[in-house]
């Protein structure tokens, strides 16, 4: 029986291998691959000098002289059609392909954070300004130098092969995406007038994962940012008589507090919603009602339904506790930054790309949708779009954190999305061009 056994398993196995179905070989370079791929490994040293510069002199908002010039200056020198005056600091270029197709576009943002930068780097921030009556330091604590500086690197990397470029790629240099709007005003100021996009593509870098990973999400990626503001008005009186005035502070808790029933009780548990009350001030004394209080919330959630449908909540809510309390009362609603929507389809074939680019569909890590916001959402309005989260963690920290004085990014993610984009880009491309023109030679 032993031998039996021992003749028929080679049999088997030979038998099972020759019906399993074979994976795919991963594609071969091609020439096209290759020359982006040798463009981007020349262009290293240079990029990451042009990092550490602009990390080292960051400008805030839309207004952002040094750090448009050097963006200018670079696209300038590759021959590439440079427009200036959007959104007062903003530069898009416009790369026309030597063959026939398409329009895309990909954004960097340029600005930089009022926080005082404590990471020892040595080109670490040491410019300060005046910010809401203060003098702080500035930093570019969430990666924007590093997503100029790969803007300029992609262009460099596509300009080297323009002659076998399908169609026009669209660089933009953003400014205002922190705090001013920058996203909106480069389109209301024109920047799309004759030259329109069909897609838009972006990075922006990550803080949970190791340079040579992908992060990206289809669908809703990042929040709406909208929220209010509410002042509760009452004639005040003496602590000890709360019974003769309307106390705004009681009604301001009682606020507080039905915004989280509301959330728990009146919306889907599959619409993730947050209200955060993240400001409350009232009164100056122990013993003295006060004849007002102001609270300050910020509402986030996805889509413009949703956050139509949470407005009337709110206010409503708001509403009804006020005149059951017989206080006045002023609220200000205002829609902020919106949701940006990651096109599934732009998603999937961006993917293919990445996952022969970096060699592996285990760089590819798929995340859930944040709370927080990005106003590359604005271009969403003009075309589909896309942005993909870049992992930047150094090799020796198991994670860094933007928005803070001590974020570090591992410089080696630069090359590495800047073949990645260029080679993203060029497939797009590729795809919807013509018949004579969808050859990676």
């Amino acid at each position: 029986m032993r031998s039996i056994v021992t003749c028929v398993l080679p049999t088997v196995l030979l038998i099972l291998l020759a019906a399993a179905p074979l994976r795919p070989a991963p594609p071969p370079e091609s020439g096209l691959e290759k020359k982006l791929k040798a463009m981007t490994e020349k262009l290293t040293s240079e990029l990451i000098d042009i990092r550490r510069d602009i990390h080292a002199h960051p400008e805030l908002g839309n207004h952002l002289p040094r750090t448009s010039a050097i963006v200018i200056d670079y696209f300038r020198k590759l021959g590439i059609d440079v427009r200036t005056g959007y959104a007062d600091s903003g530069v898009v270029a416009v790369l026309r392909g030597g063959q026939p197709g398409p329009v895309v576009a990909v954004r960097g943002d340029m600005d930089a954070l009022p926080i005082t930068e404590e990471t020892g780097l040595p080109f670490a921030s040491k410019d300060t300004a005046v910010v809401d009556g203060r003098e702080t330091g500035l930093m570019h604590a969430c990666g924007h130098d590093i997503h100029t500086t790969m803007l300029l690197g992609v262009a460099a990397v596509l300009a080297s092969v323009r002659d076998e470029l399908p169609g026009t790629v669209v660089f933009i240099a953003q400014p205002g995406e922190e705090c001013c709007d920058g996203a909106r005003l480069m389109i209301a100021d024109g920047a799309f007038k004759d030259v329109v996009p069909e897609a838009f593509f972006a990075y922006h870098v990550d803080d949970t994962l190791k340079a040579g990973r992908l992060g990206y999400t289809s669908g809703f990626m990042s929040a709406n940012v909208d929220g209010f503001t509410l002042e509760i008005k009452s004639e005040g009186c003496h602590g000890a008589s709360p019974w003769s005035c309307v106390d705004p502070i009681v009604v301001g808790a009682e606020i507080v507090t039905a915004l989280q029933v509301l959330v728990a009780r009146e919306l889907s548990v599959h619409n993730n919603t947050v209200i955060t009350v993240g400001s409350f001030h009232s009164g100056s004394a122990p013993n003295i009602i006060p004849e007002s209080a102001r609270l300050e919330a910020t509402v986030r959630n996805y889509g413009e339904d949703q956050r139509r449908l949470l407005q009337d909540k709110i206010t409503r809510t708001i509403t009804n506790i006020c005149e059951a309390a017989g206080a006045e009362f002023d609220l200000a609603y205002a829609f902020g930054t919106s949701s940006v929507y990651n096109d599934p389809a732009l998603v999937r074939e961006a993917l293919a790309t990445a996952e022969r680019v970096l060699g592996s569909k285990a760089a590819l890590v798929e995340q859930k949708p944040e709370m927080g916001g990005e106003d590359f959402s604005a271009f969403g309005t003009v075309a589909p779009a896309v942005m993909f989260n870049l992992g930047v963690v150094p090799p020796d920290l198991e994670a860094t954190a933007v928005h803070s004085p001590t974020f570090l990014a591992d410089e080696a993610a630069i090359p590495i999305g800047v073949n990645l984009m260029a080679n993203i880009l060029l497939d797009h491309q590729l795809r919807r061009a013509g018949p004579a023109e969808k050859k990676r030679s």
